[in-house]
């Protein structure tokens, strides 16, 4: 059987080519001719012969085309923390201070976080549900906070956990702590309203600042003397260190005489307020004040200033320009008080003189 095989192989081959081939392309052909007589005989097992000078072809190349490889262009998240580091400062132990961290995505891709936690005595972080997807260009914002126990220096950090390539973030921290101290102050230690006619209402203010390193709440603003009022703080007010608030004090006598009073402002942890009053309720007079003067004996006087002397001892202008006259009456009084004046030449310069020799009046 297999002597036949060889004559019908010897046989084949050499009908299909009686003529003689030349170079790469007889054998080439050959190869296919001993290829189909094979498998025309149906024989199980043999091998195609091929031509080793033929060029190759990729199988998995159409057409025999070489495949691409894929570029890797795709593209990266990149996580910043904004502020890089946290610092506190002098924050009183057993208060607590925060600040807001944003988390930005510079990269050309989502980020992921996947988890955060804070290290260090007394700092924590809140704000963050993980797992959060930062979209590329976008950010996410989260507190660190600083709770101290103790007074002292303390630091810590914070680690983001994300599928970013920088990943872990790490952000520092640093904090001091202080002792509690609570106080509240006022810019004025007293008020004094001085004449105030009956019926109206002549005002005062005062700022009062927390001085202390800790939260103060005011609990409660009281007042005592007839005609005298408190505004502009209520109770329940909560300054926080350095915070101040306004307190208007008024006094709208209803009797002619002198008053005295008192505003506190009481406060939890703190020594109260206390600002003393005092004003005079007064009637206003029927009477008038006429007042006259020598002329001044310089050439460029354009006119004369009148001032009244005030409680203090210091004197009050109560003519607003300058009066080309020599005389100056005065309506504005109140009944059983006791007057002072003095006078001022100006010249065209706006320079005034030396106040003039005092006149007293007393009004009926």
């Amino acid at each position: 059987m297999d002597h036949a095989w060889s004559d019908v192989e010897k046989y084949s081959v050499v009908r299909a080519f009686g003529k003689k081939l030349n170079g790469k392309r007889a054998r080439f052909a050959a190869a296919m001719a001993l290829i189909a007589l094979l498998g025309l005989n149906g024989c199980a097992g043999v091998v195609g012969a091929s031509n080793s000078n033929a060029p190759s072809k990729s199988p998995s190349s159409p057409g025999g085309n070489p495949t691409t490889p894929a570029s890797s262009n795709a593209g990266q998240a990149q996580l910043a923390a904004s502020p890089s580091s946290a610092s506190f400062t002098n924050v009183a132990t057993g208060s607590s201070s925060s600040q807001t961290i944003a988390l930005i995505n510079s990269g050309s891709a989502d980020a992921t976080i996947s988890n955060a936690t804070a290290t260090g005595a007394g700092f924590s972080i809140s704000g963050l549900t993980m797992p959060v997807t930062v979209a590329a260009g976008k950010s996410a914002t989260f507190n660190l906070v600083f709770a101290p126990r103790a007074a002292g220096q303390a630091t810590g950090s914070v680690t983001v956990m994300s599928d970013a390539p920088n990943s872990p973030l790490t952000i520092a921290a640093t904090a001091s702590a202080v002792t509690p101290t609570t106080g509240l102050s006022s810019s004025a230690a007293s008020f004094n309203f001085g004449d105030v006619l009956l019926g109206s209402t002549n005002s005062l203010g005062a700022t009062l600042t927390n001085v202390g390193n800790t939260s103060v709440t005011i609990s409660s603003v009281t007042v005592t003397g007839a005609g005298f009022s408190a505004t502009g703080v209520a109770s329940n007010t909560t300054l926080t260190p350095g915070q101040t608030a306004n307190l208007n004090a008024g006094f709208s006598p209803a009797a002619v005489g002198a008053v005295s009073g008192l505003i506190t402002v009481n406060c939890n942890g703190a020594s109260p307020v206390v600002i003393a009053l005092a004003g005079i309720g007064a009637q206003a007079s029927a009477h008038s004040v006429d007042l006259t003067w020598d002329p001044s004996t310089a050439d460029d006087v354009v006119g004369y200033f009148v001032y009244r002397g005030l409680a203090d001892g210091t004197y009050a202008k109560i003519n607003s320009a300058p009066d080309v006259n020599t005389q100056y009456t005065d309506t504005n009084l109140f009944s059983g008080q006791t007057y002072t004046y003095v006078v001022t030449s100006v010249d065209a310069d706006n320079v005034e003189s030396d106040y003039s020799d005092p006149v007293v009046v007393e009004i009926p």
